[in-house]
């Protein structure tokens, strides 16, 4: 989830132009993501390869010969799923004190290895927890934290991953639908207008109700070796902010349901160098500083080829995660917004009919539900069989 190609060009950069990066030399390199877990499932193994800065689809890597052998003498074949995600074929645990070896043979040839790598030491998730906070860093909003409490001293570096998901009540739902067809444009004197036949339908299926997950992109660390416990306590995981612009997402998502399942990896001080060296290579801001954040050295190496590039690593990590489940009123805020905007317009189907005085306001409406209807989803919202008033507005999916 985290590997993206981060290729450097060496170009003199300005502040007062954009300069459109462009790959001058490229290599196809493996790129590989692999954490195998002490959890009784079937793991996975993704693989793929670098592309080029100007594109922007990832190259899947098919075909590939992959397993993990121990030192007990045990291996564990993968094979490629729909996905493109190589995936065990049975299911297996990484177990303390024994040795794993991930072994790649693709297409062409090649064959990768990696460095032996064992379990990490087990430690669980002690609490998940949200609050209010109103900081100088974030400003207002819900920030989700984690504690983690390690009488182990050998539990020093953790990793995290979170889903969400949260649930949607459409603050319209009518059972009644509507579409809008045979538009027709005639031509006057008074400019262009538009005629349409409105269709009111009874609906089969339930909108009114709908749920959204989201996984994290980023890489979530932090480490406990400068405490003078071994204590992760309040270590952020996710921030809802309370006022945001743009097309972040804030705590609208806390008007129903709402919930957060956090995983917490324990690793060892080469994967965890990794993984923050790997992070600070997606920051633009550290990329371009004088101050380089190093080179990312995998634990995987080709053994039949004279080039020993590979991108990636082979992790064997102890995992749990734990969830929790509230709305805007455990962490005492309002109400918020509705996630989205609704665009709400409300037309008359009389002015639609009525040709009789169309150098009018009314026509601009016609026009606009022209425009409205052919270029967004919508949905009716209300509408007065009396009057012949109906409601629309933008549907959002979900």
């Amino acid at each position: 989830m985290f590997l993206t190609l981060i290729n450097f060009i060496l170009l003199p950069f300005s502040c007062r132009e954009e300069i459109a990066l462009e790959t001058e030399t490229f290599e196809s390199v493996l790129v590989v993501e692999a954490t195998i877990t002490n959890e009784l499932k079937r793991q996975e193994v993704k693989i793929s390869r670098t592309f080029l800065l100007e594109d922007s689809e990832q190259i899947l890597e098919n075909n590939a010969d992959v397993s993990v052998t121990d030192s007990t003498g045990n291996s564990f074949s993968f094979s490629q799923n729909t996905d493109s995600v190589y995936v065990s074929d049975i299911a297996f645990e990484a177990l303390p004190d024994i040795e794993y070896t991930l072994v790649i043979n693709t297409a062409d040839g090649k064959t990768y290895s990696s460095n032996q790598q064992t379990l990490t030491p087990i430690s669980q998730i002690d609490n998940l927890r949200a609050e209010f906070v109103d900081d100088n860093v974030n400003g207002p909003g819900v920030q989700v934290f984690v504690d983690s409490n390690n009488p182990n001293s050998d539990v020093q570096y953790f990793r995290y991953e979170y889903e969400e998901t949260y649930k949607i009540i459409v603050p319209f739902n009518n059972l009644i639908g509507v579409n809008f067809t045979n538009f027709i444009e005639v031509g006057d004197l008074c400019g262009k207008h538009v005629f349409y036949d409105v269709e009111f339908f009874e609906k089969t299926e339930e909108e009114g109700t709908c749920f959204s997950s989201n996984k994290n992109l980023n890489i979530l660390q932090t480490t406990s070796t400068n405490l003078s416990d071994n204590n992760i306590l309040r270590f952020p995981i996710r921030f809802l902010a309370d006022d945001v612009e743009d097309d972040i997402i804030d705590t609208s998502i806390l008007r129903e349901r709402y919930s957060i399942k956090v995983r917490q990896y324990i690793q060892n001080i080469e994967a965890y160098n990794y993984y923050r060296i790997l992070s600070l290579l997606g920051d633009t801001e550290s990329v371009l500083s004088e101050t380089q954040p190093g080179f990312l050295e995998s634990n995987l190496t080709v053994l039949n080829a004279d080039s020993n590039r590979v991108i990636g690593f082979f992790e064997v990590a102890s995992v749990s995660e734990q969830r929790v489940f509230f709305n805007y009123q455990d962490v005492n805020i309002p109400l918020p917004n509705y996630i989205f905007s609704c665009d709400e317009r409300i037309y008359d189907f009389n002015d639609n009919i009525d040709s009789s005085n169309m150098c009018d306001d009314d026509e601009n409406e016609r026009n606009s539900l022209y425009l409205f209807v052919n270029n967004e989803y919508y949905k009716l919202i209300n509408y007065d069989e009396e009057t012949d008033i109906y409601k629309i507005a933008k549907q959002e999916m979900c």
